[in-house]
């Protein structure tokens, strides 16, 4: 995404806690204005979910958008 780009479109988020090593990770998939898709992550608490402020905004944005938000444990 160039710095003129913004996300036009969230298409998927979610929580995953990977078991192997207890690495809990926030994830933002989207599309921006020129339609480039991309993905943007943070840290995470299994149980609360992202823990930056602009993870947050993501996830409850992607809420706003209708979409559910995904838990999952690898």
């Amino acid at each position: 995404m160039s710095h003129t780009d913004r996300i036009a479109k969230i298409t998927k988020a979610y929580v995953r806690h990977y078991s192997d090593n207890g690495q809990t990770t926030a994830y933002v998939e989207w599309l921006d204005e020129s339609g480039h898709p991309g993905r943007t992550e943070g840290e995470a608490d299994y149980a609360w979910g992202p823990i930056s402020s602009h993870m947050h905004a993501l996830f409850k944005r992607a809420e706003r958008e209708g979409l559910t938000i995904a838990w999952q444990k690898w």
